[in-house]
């Protein structure tokens, strides 16, 4: 149905405007205040839940400071993030199991003789799964990046800007 509320693409957040140096020509005002009554929420990393593996907490660590730096993380998405990381361990755990199988770790024989993927390539793929649907959250995968604007040339600058060195870093 044309024209409800679902139509056309979302409205990208005004930091990632800034980031890609404002394609969209917005005013400045529009980027920085409050004009279209969205809730502003301040860029922070969120504590790291307790109950995540030690992996999970690796890679928390790991990417929390590079999110932050630019802007695409709060402590609202404290869930999304540790979905993410916990995703990324048992994606570790069971990689790290199935090269330890070798060749068996890829197929299992079934009771009765037939031959399917093995359980721990099943966890694999599922856990890939919940880290490139949460990932693409904060755009940690090439194709969310897309669209936060890679491959967008910008404009030289006089002064060191980690946001920008950050972006850079991850091809923004």
């Amino acid at each position: 149905m044309a024209g409800n509320r679902n139509s056309g693409r979302k409205p990208l957040p005004a930091n990632v405007h800034v980031i890609r140096g404002n394609p969209s020509k917005k005013p400045t005002h529009e980027l920085t205040g409050n004009q279209d009554g969205a809730a502003q929420v301040e860029a922070e990393i969120p504590p790291c839940p307790a109950f995540l593996t030690k992996d999970a907490k690796a890679e928390w660590k790991r990417i929390a400071k590079d999110l932050q730096t630019l802007g695409l993380i709060s402590k609202l998405d404290r869930g999304e993030l540790a979905v993410y990381c916990q995703a990324w361990s048992d994606w570790k755990v069971a990689r790290e199991k199935i090269a330890a199988m070798e060749e068996s770790g890829f197929v299992e024989t079934t009771p009765s003789g037939y031959k399917q993927m093995s359980a721990w390539m099943q966890l694999a793929n599922r856990a890939e799964e919940r880290m490139r649907k949460a990932g693409s959250s904060f755009g940690l995968n090439p194709s969310a990046r897309a669209s936060l604007g890679a491959g967008t040339v910008q404009q030289g600058e006089l002064f060191p800007n980690e946001q920008a060195e950050t972006a850079r870093k991850y091809g923004l």
